[in-house]
């Protein structure tokens, strides 16, 4: 195996690690921060750093900010979506509920490959689309079976992450087609970070950032940072691995969340989210997670975005 190849596996080892941990650690701060203000944070955490970093290797490349491309300010605005609706619902549901949700987005940016991109499913591929739509109803079952959360925020919450899937799956389409186009993804990824920093800000809520604790400032860092090197390694990922082996890195994400959820709960820490996942959940969870990983082994040419997910996804 060569460096660069190795290299390509770690960023995307890296990148699924991080998003595994992502989720339980934004729900940790929904408890304390607003939404809006976590979603705004994130952006314009990630904007200032990359802006620097691109800034340094030629201002040239900023041009993207000056004449943003229209189908650009469209995928900003989808991310934004997919942000908001994911962290919303987040808020109103567990953190493992919400990771097992949002592999909706990869199963149907699929099926719109099959519209824009003319691409075409196998059966195998096929097979694995109904095997996951098994395990998201086994899991919606278990999880309404342990009644964690109400069943009023547990649908409320699965609706938002729903739509939070919809908006990825726009984005990530859009940013394809952008790379097709010979946009680099960090320019794309500094557009896409400046829109909703700028369309945010009247949102956030400053105050209560200024009065946050050292502990819950090291966790907005973290969140800020996790966005930024996420997606950074992940675009640099694509550079150097077939976009489908680092799909299939990436979509072990919810596993990393329910193996840490499973690992902290022995633990009793007061600031460890509700959840709870039962045998069959966790079954359903392999399922899920199965099923996509066949549909993007098989997947010859289904389009994956440079800079993708999921993220919120």
């Amino acid at each position: 195996m060569d460096s660069d190849r190795r290299l390509g596996l770690m960023m995307a080892s890296t990148t699924a690690l991080l998003w595994g941990v992502l989720a339980v650690a934004m729900k940790v701060a929904t408890n304390h921060v607003p939404v809006m203000t976590i979603t705004w944070f994130r952006f314009a955490f990630a904007f200032s750093l990359l802006f620097v970093f691109i800034a340094r290797r030629g201002k040239r490349r900023l041009k993207v900010l000056v004449r943003p491309p229209l189908l650009g300010l469209v995928a900003a605005l989808g991310l934004t979506g997919n942000y908001l609706g994911y962290l919303n619902g987040l808020h109103f549901t567990t953190p493992s509920n919400a990771q097992i949700l949002i592999q909706t987005a990869p199963l149907m940016l699929a099926l719109v490959g099959i519209v824009m991109f003319k691409e075409r499913l196998k059966r195998s591929q096929w097979l694995g689309v109904g095997v996951a739509l098994v395990g998201f109803v086994l899991f919606a079952w278990n999880q309404h079976q342990e009644q964690v959360i109400s069943h009023q925020d547990w649908l409320r919450g699965n609706g938002m992450i729903f739509l939070g899937a919809v908006s990825w799956v726009v984005y990530a389409a859009i940013a394809k087609l952008l790379g097709m186009r010979g946009l680099p993804p960090q320019d794309l990824n500094l557009l896409i970070y400046a829109v909703p920093a700028a369309m945010l800000w009247p949102w956030v809520d400053f105050a209560l950032l200024a009065s946050l604790s050292w502990k819950m400032w090291i966790l907005m860092a973290f969140l800020g940072a996790n966005t930024l090197v996420a997606y950074g390694f992940l675009g640099e990922a694509f550079k150097r691995l077939p976009a489908y082996q680092v799909s299939l890195i990436i979509t072990l994400n919810p596993l990393i969340t329910l193996a840490v959820m499973a690992g902290l709960r022995p633990w009793g820490f007061a600031w460890l989210p509700a959840d709870r996942v039962g045998a069959l959940g966790y079954g359903a969870a392999l399922l899920v997670v199965g099923g996509v990983v066949q549909v993007l082994r098989r997947a010859g040419r289904i389009p994956v975005p440079p800079p993708a997910p999921a993220a919120e996804a």
